[in-house]
């Protein structure tokens, strides 16, 4: 459901705010509800400037209760750095709020239940955030970080993993905590949504990827420089190992080696990833040496 347009980016509403907000509502936490919304709204403004600032076009952004999720029209993938400033932003942003809060607090003990709510909110979101789980900007934080030592593949792979397991500790914690407030029904329907979040996410993992290696080619044709890595494998090592050893902003150099450890041919990331498309991603690089 489309609410306001925020820098020229539409803001949407997700269904499971909607609910939270139900729920909030039926409890009659209808001033906390507003003021809630209002601290997501300005996480996510954090994301969507920080964004454009490094001169990203954002297509629209979609509101959860923990912040939001920004579709970007340029993929963060081929720099992980700038993923990591967008994703950290929104945190730092609620920081800075509970830290000019904290002092306006101390200085005019201003003891108002909306503003405590708020500086409250700010330290909650921004701590949440920062939880290592797909979509939130922790677990985007993780990835991006892994993906320059491991690549990109593997690092979804690992941080899914670890979303889903702290979401089902979240669950669990959701179910102890209804006993002490019915509000917190809502840490269910969270966990919920942060598990099939994390497998959608391991999903399109592997079309993010190949998208990511077509893209380099551009990228280097436009720049006329990308560094380079180096790997080495030996010959039976299939088109899918070497392509998982794949990170951003490198182009890949692999030296073939046979069972002695003797080099017996040197392939780049063009001959792997045309290899894949001729012969499959189980394909030998020995096959693909006696292919060219």
């Amino acid at each position: 459901m489309r609410l306001i347009k925020v820098y020229g980016v539409d803001v949407k509403v997700n269904v499971l705010l909607c609910i939270v907000f139900f729920i909030f509502f039926i409890f009659g936490y209808i001033e906390n509800l507003i003021i809630s919304f209002l601290v997501v709204l300005l996480h996510e403004g954090a994301h969507i400037f920080t964004a454009k600032l490094l001169g990203y076009r954002i297509e629209k952004v979609e509101i959860f209760p923990f912040g939001g999720v920004a579709a970007i029209e340029e993929n963060l993938v081929m720099n992980p750095k700038h993923e990591i400033l967008i994703a950290a932003s929104g945190p730092v942003f609620n920081f800075i709020m509970v830290f000019i809060g904290y002092n306006i607090f101390n200085r005019f003990y201003l003891t108002v239940d909306g503003f405590v709510f708020f500086v409250h909110s700010n330290l909650i979101i921004g701590l949440f955030n920062l939880l290592p789980v797909i979509p939130l900007d922790g677990g985007r934080i993780v990835r991006a970080y892994l993906a320059y030592l491991i690549g990109f593949k593997q690092s979804t792979k690992t941080v899914v993993i670890l979303s889903k397991v702290i979401s089902i500790f979240l669950f669990i914690w959701g179910c102890y905590m209804i006993k002490f407030n019915k509000l917190n029904s809502y840490l269910l329907l969270l966990a919920i949504f942060l598990y099939i979040a994390a497998h959608k996410e391991q999903r399109v993992a592997a079309f993010i990827f190949m998208k990511e290696i077509t893209q380099k080619k551009q990228h280097l044709l436009c720049n006329s420089v990308l560094s380079t890595k180096y790997l080495t494998a030996v010959k039976s090592a299939s088109v899918k190992d070497v392509m998982n050893q794949f990170v951003p902003r490198k182009y890949h150099i692999i030296t073939v080696m046979d069972t002695r450890c003797n080099v017996i041919g040197v392939l780049t990331e063009n001959d792997v990833f045309n290899g894949m498309v001729k012969y499959g991603l189980h394909a030998s690089l020995e096959k693909l040496l006696m292919g060219e």
